[in-house]
């Protein structure tokens, strides 16, 4: 949606200008992003309607702000979409100092803050005050599954886009129907789910209680990196890789992308069944394993080696030391296991 309303708030870039002059459309985002995002600017771009520059990221899955803001195009360039944390690796995106630019520029500002919420700040008065739109997601906060919200900033459209007024609505709207959302999504609400999503929101963000459980989240998942770590070292110091920033200050304090030397991800997952939730990089496409590196780790440049290993846990408030121990020894056992059958 955020996607299709930059494109349609500049339409005057569909059509050839006054010398006969074709201009499409331009996007700039990263390389690491959900596929929510780069499925749909791919699809666009093989329909040729959009271009778009893929900003690369470096090895510990951070883009440079001053490449992203290098890469827009003044009077193409429609929209710049970034992901504030992303869901494998858990690395921060530098989103203020994009987003301010881009309000410089007067070019449309996105990020997908799906991941991020009830982990780091997400609030339009700091430092997303610069974003146009921003995506939100229901279950990553104790919502319900099947709700989620685009946040549009009021008059952005118009600011950073050359329209009739209304006519972003009435032409390739999301779903098409009895023109619920202002048109945008037809269809009847989902009334209790978009309840949960604000309850959830209010219990979160209640006395900050989102910070305790992000602290409790950081230290549950250092004990699970620190715990692998040591159940292996006998078998080599550089058994066990993390993937994803050094700094604890631009990675989410909940997320895991750890790769292991010498381990099929995929096995290990077959093999440790219900025990233990986790999934071969991203969740998300978890049913992908085994078939191909995950396109975020081969971004970062992850040696193979660790690629086809790279587990992708996730801790959450409620998760226990208790927990965390099992997870481990079981994760360490099958990682064994394979190890020491190969060699």
């Amino acid at each position: 949606m955020a996607i299709r309303l930059a494109l349609e708030s500049n339409l005057h870039l569909f059509f050839p200008d006054e010398d006969g002059v074709e201009m499409r459309p331009h996007v700039v985002t990263s390389n690491v992003e959900h596929p929510a995002v780069a499925e749909c600017l791919k699809l666009l771009e093989m329909r040729r309607e959009i271009e778009v520059t893929y900003v690369p990221v470096d090895s510990a899955g951070v883009v440079s702000s001053a490449d992203v803001i290098s890469a827009i195009r003044p009077g193409q360039t429609v929209l710049v979409t970034l992901m504030l944390a992303n869901n494998e690796s858990g690395a921060l995106q530098p989103v203020a100092k994009v987003g301010a630019r881009c309000r410089e520029l007067q070019v449309l500002f996105h990020t997908d803050a799906a991941q991020a919420v009830g982990k780091v700040p997400v609030d339009l008065r700091g430092a997303l005050g610069e974003a146009d739109m921003v995506t939100i997601v229901g279950h990553k906060f104790g919502a319900p599954k099947g709700i989620a919200a685009l946040y549009v900033r009021p008059g952005c459209l118009d600011e950073c886009g050359r329209r009739e007024p209304g006519l972003y609505w009435r032409s390739g709207s999301l779903l098409l129907g009895g023109g619920q959302e202002e048109g945008r999504r037809s269809g009847t609400p989902n009334v209790p789910h978009i309840v949960g999503l604000g309850r959830a929101a209010e219990l979160l963000t209640a006395d900050d209680k989102w910070r305790d459980n992000a602290a409790h989240m950081e230290r549950m998942r250092n004990r699970l990196l620190i715990g692998l770590t040591k159940r292996l070292s006998d078998l080599g110091p550089d058994i066990v890789r993390p993937n994803g920033p050094t700094d604890p200050t631009e990675r989410l304090p909940n997320t895991l992308s750890v790769g292991l030397k010498g381990v099929k991800s995929d096995e290990l997952l077959s093999a440790i069944g219900l025990k233990v939730a986790a999934s071969a990089g991203s969740a998300c496409n978890s049913h992908m394993a085994g078939l191909a590196m995950s396109p975020v780790l081969s971004a970062m440049g992850v040696p193979t080696d660790y690629a086809t290993g790279t587990l992708r846990l996730s801790v959450g408030p409620s998760t226990t030391d208790e927990e965390v121990e099992h997870a481990v020894q079981v994760i360490a056992e099958e990682a064994r296991r394979q190890i020491t059958s190969v060699s």
